[in-house]
């Protein structure tokens, strides 16, 4: 027995799910979703199906089994319900890509029954890499939930280790910045590529500006729900130079609703998803690139900020945090630039050398 899952049928263009020997419907097939594929995990449902699915699972509460009774897949669906009404759409979904795959391969299997075992042959299957610590994050979290919502009686994950994070000092040169520039066909995403370049914000900041929150008068964008928002409880501000008022005047001009940062062929905006799979694109077509990433910009801008002379408490402000910690810890990378430190540390010892001399 599987778990279950969407499928769609194509003569009526609906999407069902099979629930005690009955077909039952989830909804039309989204306007402006890719086309319904089955691979070999399933069907490509749309994140409105899914939606659809979870709250259908999590329908009734009051009936679920005794917490010895309950399957993993159970705890999946309810924990999604509950994330679907709590947390922003981009959580939704990073919590939906890890528990759909882990539910795919230990569903049916008893939640009582389930063992941090289970957890590192699910990781050892899947090339994740850096990618391992967010997958036992969003497990973890569901099971916790889980035994504080009552649904489980012990968490039997509780023990499972997180994978130790590496942090990420890659940046990206002006020269690379160019090549990969050039090697984006589409105008739209490399006005995204540029934008990172020339702002330091994040993809995802970038991803959901829209032209409520541009100020062309200030020359400024303003993100009320932004990622740190909880922590700050102020709005992230975006500063431009003239280069980037020019481009977001014309992309207000041409997107007065939704976000001004789309694709060729989709209304609704680049996804996080999407980003990911056009950097893993360039990588395969620039292969001596292999580890920039879409975040690398943001480290860059700050590195070469710091490097310019740009004080740290300025980049801090540009980079939308409340102090200097983060970009002393993560961002400056002045590491990698060994000329510019040898530059500094000649700056820092002329005095001495030309007193000497005397």
């Amino acid at each position: 027995m599987r778990p279950r899952k969407p499928w769609y049928r194509a003569a009526k263009k609906k999407w069902f799910v099979e629930i005690d020997g009955q077909k039952v419907p989830l909804g039309t097939h989204p306007e402006g979703a890719p086309p319904p594929k089955k691979g070999k995990s399933g069907w490509n449902a749309p994140p409105e199906i899914m939606t659809a699915f979870y709250k259908l699972m999590a329908s009734d509460p009051a009936n679920l089994p005794k917490p010895e009774d309950i399957k993993v897949c159970q705890v999946c669906d309810l924990f999604m319900d509950w994330s679907q009404k709590h947390h922003t759409p981009d959580t939704y979904q990073w919590y939906l890509h890890f528990l759909q795959d882990f539910s795919e391969q230990y569903g049916m299997l008893l939640a009582a029954d389930l063992k941090p075992l289970h957890v590192t042959r699910w990781l050892d299957a899947h090339d994740w890499k850096g990618g391992q610590r967010n997958a036992v994050t969003c497990v973890k979290r569901a099971f916790n939930w889980a035994e504080s919502e009552g649904v489980l009686s012990i968490n039997p994950l509780k023990r499972v280790k997180k994978p130790q994070q590496h942090a990420r000092t890659r940046i990206v040169t002006e020269p690379e910045k160019k090549e990969i520039l050039g090697a984006i066909k589409d105008e739209q995403f490399r006005e995204f590529v540029w934008t990172m370049q020339q702002t330091g914000a994040r993809p995802g900041e970038v991803r959901k500006v829209t032209a409520a929150d541009v100020n062309l008068e200030l020359g400024i964008w303003v993100l009320t729900k932004h990622k740190t928002a909880h922590k700050t409880g102020r709005p992230r501000i975006i500063y431009l130079n003239e280069e980037m008022v020019a481009l977001t005047k014309k992309l207000v001009a041409k997107y007065p609703e939704g976000p001004l940062f789309r694709g060729p062929i989709s209304k609704r905006g680049f996804t996080s998803n999407g980003v990911r799979c056009r950097f893993r694109i360039l990588r395969k077509k620039l292969p001596h690139l292999k580890d920039v990433i879409a975040t690398a910009y943001r480290k860059s801008f700050a590195t070469s900020a710091l490097e310019k002379g740009v004080g740290i408490a300025q980049v801090a402000e540009l980079l939308g945090h409340v102090d200097t910690k983060m970009v002393s810890r993560h961002y400056s990378q002045l590491s990698q630039k060994v000329q510019h430190l040898r530059d500094m540390a000649q700056k820092a010892t002329e005095n001495e050398e030309k007193k000497d001399g005397k």
